[in-house]
C-alpha cells in the first residue's frame, strides 16, 4: 500500500525505535488526558447539577479508577462529601476500577474518537470490583464527558447525545474555564509528590 505523504510519517515508521517512540507518545497522551479527566470530574461536580444528583446517594469515601494495562497510566478519583476528589496516579484501593487492555484501546476513547459504550461492547475496557458502582460510574462520567467534549464531538461519544439547554451551556463554560487552573492544580499536587 502506497504511504499518502513520502517525506511524512511513512520513514519515521521504518526507524527502528519508532515503536518506542509511539509508545510513549501515547502513553503521554493518555497520561495527560486522564489528568484533565480527573480534573474535570472534580470542577463538574461542583458546577453540573445532574452529576451531584447522580452523585447523591454515592457513600462518602467512594474510589474509583481508571487505568490501562500492563503497567499504563492509571488515576484513582474519590467522592468526599458531594464533590469528587483528584486523588493523584495510580491505583489506590478502589471500590471499582476501569481497565483498558492497552493503548490502543485507550486513545480513541480518550480523545472523542470513540465512546465508553463501545469500548465496553467492544472489549477493549474491563470492569474491576462492585458492577453496580461501575454502572453508577459509568453513567457520572457520561454527564462529565458531556461538559468536556464540545458539542461536534457529541455524535462519536453517546448512543443518545445529551440536550444542553441554556443552563446546561452556562454549567458547560463553567467548567471550562475553571479546568485548565485545576488540571495545572492537580499537576502540581502530583509533581510535589
Amino acid at each position: 500500500m502506497e504511504c499518502a505523504t513520502q517525506s511524512g510519517v511513512c520513514p519515521l515508521r521504518r526507524l527502528p525505535f519508532y515503536p518506542v517512540i509511539q509508545s510513549k507518545a501515547k502513553s503521554m497522551l493518555v497520561d495527560t488526558m486522564m489528568l484533565f479527566l480527573g480534573s474535570a470530574f472534580e470542577v463538574a461536580s461542583r458546577y453540573v447539577p445532574e452529576l451531584k444528583a447522580e452523585m447523591a446517594d454515592w457513600n462518602d469515601g467512594r474510589r474509583f479508577a481508571l487505568g490501562v494495562m500492563p503497567d499504563g497510566p492509571s488515576i484513582t478519583l474519590e467522592k468526599r462529601g458531594d464533590l469528587v476528589k483528584f486523588m493523584g496516579p495510580g491505583v489506590h484501593e478502589p471500590h471499582v476500577a476501569f481497565f483498558f487492555k492497552n493503548l490502543d484501546a485507550a486513545v480513541p476513547v480518550f480523545v472523542g474518537l470513540n465512546s465508553t459504550h463501545n469500548g465496553f461492547a467492544q472489549g477493549k475496557i474491563m470492569i474491576q470490583g462492585n458492577l453496580a458502582y461501575a454502572m453508577e460510574v459509568n453513567r457520572a462520567m457520561t454527564l462529565v464527558l458531556a461538559n468536556l467534549f464540545p458539542i461536534f464531538a457529541f455524535k462519536h461519544l453517546f448512543k443518545a447525545p445529551p440536550k444542553l439547554g441554556l443552563s446546561g451551556l452556562v454549567n458547560k463554560a463553567k467548567v471550562y474555564l475553571t479546568l485548565v487552573p485545576q488540571a495545572v492544580t492537580n499537576l502540581f499536587d502530583v509533581v510535589k509528590k
